[in-house]
């Protein structure tokens, strides 16, 4: 494997914190021979309590291993994607990373300039040659995630509220649908798309509407508009599944569970699959492969048959046999 000379800046970060885009750890470790990776990250950025926390917790993984030398940005620095990517190629990283779909444009636009440098795309797919891309199958994830709303729901009516109303996130609310359906075929869905990731305000507006309407199980595929979903859920005493990372502290007496989507895990695939030249695959993390999942499922009271529904459609799920 490549591997790069780093030299790092003497006065820098000493940990992982937002708005600190490097990461030395001690002063006589500045000169040494590590694999190097840069990262863009999604739109809000660090602090999202999604995506790109998730990120940053798999460049921490990587980072304590000491063979990585790990940087990002921001776009609240860089203003563009693409500002971004052409930054990190200057410092010449291993493999260069972007996450979300929404970085694709601007991604392949720089990787096409420079067919020599590896890069990577998490949750959207590239045909470039130096382009791996990593996606996830939240279909999966959400079914479960569906199968706990269908045996939650009092109503008989859950919510599902998206970003945007593209192939990818319909993905989320067609698993929740299937899940909520394969254990409770009396639900019905009411289906919001913000068309924006970063505004718990329209979240909240839309969570109101949907719990007016009678919904009683929440999940929300929003980023951070996804926040205010939850909090509104809690404030109206009715039940709430988070996304992405373990939702439960910010509404710790609405969330149930939450779909995880282990871009953490999506980072290290990728740095153990760097290679001297750069290359292109897809990579597409599953159940089966810890890519998706469910985090604890809480304050549930669920009796043998219903625990044992369940069991059962996970069961389905896991072996490729639900119909």
């Amino acid at each position: 494997m490549k591997k790069s000379l780093i030299i790092g800046l003497l006065a820098a970060c000493v940990t992982l914190l937002p708005g600190c885009q490097s990461v030395i750890d001690q002063p006589e470790a500045t000169v040494e021979t590590r694999q190097s990776m840069g990262v863009v990250l999604s739109d809000v950025g660090l602090g999202d309590q999604s995506f790109s926390d998730a990120a940053m917790r798999g460049m921490g993984q990587l980072r304590e291993t000491g063979d990585w030398f790990v940087d990002y940005r921001e776009l609240a620095e860089t203003e563009t994607y693409k500002a971004g990517f052409e930054q990190l190629v200057a410092d010449g990283h291993d493999v260069i990373i972007g996450l979300g779909f929404a970085c694709q444009e601007d991604l392949e636009a720089v990787a096409a300039e420079h067919p020599e440098q590896q890069f990577a795309l998490i949750d959207a797919v590239s045909t470039l040659p130096n382009v791996m891309s990593v996606t996830f199958q939240e279909t999966e994830g959400s079914a479960l995630a569906g199968a706990v709303a269908g045996l939650e729901t009092e109503s008989n009516k859950i919510g599902f509220i998206g970003g945007v109303d593209n192939e990818l996130i319909q993905k989320f609310g067609t698993g929740f649908e299937l899940g909520a359906k394969s254990v409770n075929e009396d639900v019905t869905m009411l289906v919001d798309y913000a068309n924006d990731f970063a505004s718990p305000e329209i979240g909240r507006k839309l969570a109101e509407k949907q719990i007016e309407a009678g919904a009683d199980v929440l999940y929300a595929a929003a980023g951070l508009t996804g926040v205010g979903v939850l909090e509104t859920a809690e404030r109206n005493g009715v039940k709430a599944i988070g996304v992405d990372s373990d939702q439960s502290m910010i509404a710790p007496d609405a969330v149930i569970t939450s779909m995880l989507k282990q871009v953490d895990l999506a980072i290290v695939e990728i740095a153990d699959r760097v290679e001297e030249k750069a290359f292109n695959a897809h990579v597409e993390l599953g159940i089966d492969q810890g890519g998706v999942g469910l985090a604890a499922i809480r304050r549930v009271q669920w009796d043998d048959e219903e625990t044992k529904r369940f069991e059962a459609f996970q069961k389905q799920l896991m072996e490729g046999t639900l119909k």
